[in-house]
């Protein structure tokens, strides 16, 4: 497996580790309960400055080449590129969504709910379709000059939530992830 696939796909992990604590904020929110807002918050600027900068733009280098690989498998696919741009649009509407309730506007919480949802969603069926068709195709038809390609055209940052050094700010975030696997695990482990 080529080393992007490879990172990509660790990404799709620790992108569901963040939708799931999205989800649970948002079953809170559903109930009546206050949210970690500060938690939703920094999960959604990490969304906003390492996946849709660093990790989405890798997807659309490996999609351009496997279009010119293999037309079939490109078309199959979809175009990832306006899949990308609205995961975009849909995170910036949930974080500014969550602003103007921080800044107490008063929203109907039906429709906080239904931005939440837009964007959990469409993240978690962006990221299946990736990992169903996108990534076997283009592990099937690009070549290892492809791949070497992608990887010499790449950003090359570290991920400043899930990397080898944690960004200050998204510490508690971080030590949130890990509670919460933990969490998850005992209940595994109990049934």
């Amino acid at each position: 497996m080529p080393k992007v696939l490879d990172e990509l796909r660790q990404d799709h992990r620790n992108n569901a580790r963040l939708w799931d604590l999205l989800d649970r904020e948002m079953k809170v929110f559903k109930e009546g309960g206050l949210p970690d807002y500060d938690l939703v918050g920094n999960i959604l600027e990490y969304c906003l400055n390492y996946p849709d900068l660093f990790h989405h733009p890798k997807e659309d280098l490996i999609y351009q080449r496997l279009k010119d690989r293999d037309p079939a498998s490109g078309n199959i696919v979809g175009d990832l590129e306006q899949e990308h741009a609205k995961l975009t649009a849909l995170t910036r509407r949930f974080s500014n969504a969550l602003k103007n309730v921080l800044e107490d506007e008063q929203l109907p919480r039906d429709w906080f709910l239904d931005v939440a949802n837009d964007f959990l969603n469409f993240s978690r069926n962006h990221m299946q379709m990736e990992e169903v068709l996108f990534f076997p195709a283009a592990h099937k038809h690009l070549t290892a000059d492809d791949w070497a390609e992608v990887e010499a055209a790449s950003k090359k940052v570290g991920d400043p939530l899930f990397g080898e050094l944690i960004n200050e700010k998204y510490q508690r975030l971080f030590d949130e992830i890990d509670e919460w696997g933990k969490m998850e695990e005992e209940k595994a482990e109990a049934s």
